[in-house]
């Protein structure tokens, strides 16, 4: 290493003025100082340099004072007129399930005054979205940091989808004569510009990202925490989304489309790396009890989702299927079901009583091109014969059963077609209601085994010249099974061999507003939203003890109330209350050791006795149900269990 011993008169030369002057027009003076040790071997230091092969310089942005991390990730409701992002408003806010409170819609959307919320999402000049700082949003406005992912989600119709993502930038408490919202104190978020983008496809469905929501930690109807491990996987995939969008825009020619596409997905990457970045260094502060480090668990990154073409397509047949059969389930659980029965075509779909899970598969049979068989099953069946058929001694030939019948054309079409044979469905409806391991146990042990071992002993009495069944029912491959299953007191458990050999789904979630969305042109447009909106409040109610009714349910009452208000005899609020009564109360179970059941009840007495009054007489809208709901809490003060039916 070379060393150099220097004066300041060493440095003056190259600090200072150097001047040269011109003494004629042909000769110049060069006044640069002699050469010095020193500059001497700094030139022949420098004079070895090409300086052709040194590296741009670079600038680099400035660091943000905050790091991107997981902690927080929020998913937030907007208005749905964010589609065009022009500063319209919605010509009917509650029709298109605006987000803004009713004052506001009074006071400024049905004033044609641009004071929303929403409006400047996703602008020109910056990102911003404004809050009111009241209850409803004072927990998630105290939570809210710089360096917090927001996703913001809105619906359009039947489908909710996401429509763009924040990385927060700032967050500013404005008082009640600054900005937007005059007269009252507010939040101003605003997202980083260059980590802040709305999504170009406004079909990327919110549902997975939904489904992954915290619900413990939800702070209002409109805003909930993400689960920290659905984030990253979920940007990557909506990045891919856009490049594949990217790649056919290009090849349709339309270039500036494409290049707003890359856009997007330079901002999805540039935010998923930052994750990485601030979620390291976090985890590298953390330590024991003790001082020392805790222990890291290195795991592989998973690989990058690749959207199967052929896949999509069938899943979006089936959806387009339900939605004209004006059927609403979640784009996960179609996907999810499709996925089951590819891998394992042996599916138990259980959940909510009217929930949908026989006509789903039914539907989904159908979107498939497939050939569908619906069993019910019978609380007496004992063995495989209720199932599959029995022996006729006397006339000596086999009497087999419609779904032995089923099997037996599914194989046929599997000898001749092979792995283009025609798919068969079978759907095992209440599967639970007999001891599924009486009837169906040989068709369990023969799923788990390949060629001629799949299957199972009809008869052993020689075949007769009737007998269009052979004595060996062979189990193809291209015979899918779904059992639906309601747990109630009339209704058996599965066994671990049952669940082992299965893929257990359960429907869950009943979105009574999608449904309503899809009965537009069925029902009157004032029935609708009479009836949808005190049914989705019931609901809510009722879901947090489990007791959620199903669409059956709501389309039974539906047809009902719109049955009995077309009388004459009755009133739109008469015909519900008596429904209410006859279809949805009379099923409440209610123990009294038990908390989340004992809140359901006191939550809908404060509905049918407070919020739902009538203005005129001051008394319950719904007398009937309120008076049972009452009754029912008072006999819960004398009884362990109270039952509605009773």
């Amino acid at each position: 290493m070379m060393s150099f011993e220097t004066t300041a008169s060493d440095y003056e030369p190259l600090t200072g003025d150097t001047q040269i002057e011109e003494s004629n027009e042909n000769n110049m003076i060069d006044e640069s100082p002699p050469e010095t040790p020193v500059n001497e071997a700094m030139r022949q230091v420098f004079s070895a340099v090409d300086i052709t092969k040194l590296p741009i310089e670079t600038k680099h942005p400035p660091r943000m004072n905050y790091n991107i991390t997981l902690d927080n990730c929020l998913l937030l409701k907007v208005n749905r007129h964010i589609n065009g992002f022009d500063g319209t408003i919605c010509p009917n806010a509650v029709r298109v399930l605006c987000g803004a409170p009713e004052y506001f819609r009074q006071m400024y959307c049905e004033k044609g005054e641009s004071r929303c919320y929403d409006l400047g999402l996703f602008g020109k000049d910056e990102y911003k979205v404004w809050k009111p700082a009241d209850d409803e949003y004072s927990e998630f406005l105290s939570t809210i940091a710089p360096g917090n992912i927001m996703l913001f989600w809105t619906n359009r119709g039947i489908f909710n989808y996401l429509v763009g993502v924040y990385v927060v930038d700032k967050v500013e408490r404005r008082d009640s004569r600054d900005g937007m919202l005059l007269g009252r104190p507010h939040y101003l978020i605003t997202g980083r510009q260059d980590l802040s983008v709305r999504f170009t496809d406004s079909l990327i469905d919110s549902t997975p990202i939904w489904n992954r929501s915290v619900r413990s930690e939800t702070f209002s109807k409109y805003v909930r925490k993400i689960d920290r491990s659905a984030i990253i996987p979920f940007l990557q995939r909506i990045q891919e989304q856009h490049e594949l969008k990217s790649s056919e825009m290009r090849t349709a020619g339309r270039i500036s489309d494409a290049e707003h596409c890359d856009i997007t997905v330079d901002r999805l990457i540039k935010i998923i790396d930052l994750v990485g970045e601030g979620n390291d260094t976090n985890r590298h502060k953390s330590t024991a009890g003790n001082g020392s480090s805790k222990p890291i668990l290195q795991v592989a990154p998973p690989p990058a989702q690749r959207l199967n073409k052929a896949v999509a397509v069938e899943v979006e047949r089936v959806i387009k299927f339900l939605r004209e059969e004006k059927l609403y389930y979640p784009d996960e659980l179609i996907w999810r079901y499709h996925i089951s029965l590819i891998s394992k075509p042996f599916v138990i779909l259980t959940g909510v009583s009217g929930g949908g899970k026989t006509r789903l598969t039914e539907v989904y049979a159908h979107a498939m091109n497939g050939k569908y068989c619906l069993v019910s099953i019978r609380p007496d069946w004992q063995s495989n014969e209720s199932l599959l058929g029995s022996y006729d001694i006397l006339n000596k030939r086999f009497i087999p059963t419609e779904f032995c019948r089923h099997v037996s054309n599914a194989a046929i079409e599997w000898r001749r077609n092979g792995k283009n044979a025609r798919k068969y469905f079978v759907c095992l409806d209440e599967m639970n209601l007999a001891r599924a391991e009486y009837y169906f146990s040989d068709f369990l042990s023969r799923l788990e085994v390949e060629g001629d071992l799949r299957k199972i002993r009809l008869y052993d009495q020689p075949q007769g010249s009737d007998d269009d069944i052979e004595q060996d029912l062979y189990i193809p491959p291209n015979l899918c099974i779904t059992g639906t299953v309601n747990l109630d007191e009339t209704t058996h458990t599965f066994s671990r061999k049952v669940l082992d050999r299965a893929n257990i789904i359960k429907i869950d979630r009943i979105e009574i507003g999608h449904m309503l969305d899809l009965l537009r042109s069925d029902y009157d447009e004032v029935l609708l939203d009479f009836v949808g909106t005190h049914l989705k409040e019931i609901n809510l109610r009722l879901a947090e003890a489990g007791q959620q009714f199903g669409y059956r349910t709501v389309h039974e009452i539906l047809d009902w109330v719109n049955e009995a208000y077309q009388s004459g005899y009755f009133t739109m609020p008469a015909a519900l209350d008596i429904q209410a009564v006859q279809k949805i109360l009379v099923k409440l179970e209610v123990s009294s050791d038990h908390n989340r059941q004992t809140s359901m009840l006191e939550k809908l007495n404060t509905y049918f006795d407070q919020e739902t009054r009538n203005a005129e007489t001051d008394r319950p809208l719904f007398e009937r149900s309120s008076e049972m709901v009452n009754e029912l809490i008072a006999r819960l003060q004398e009884e362990e269990i109270v039952i509605g039916q009773l």
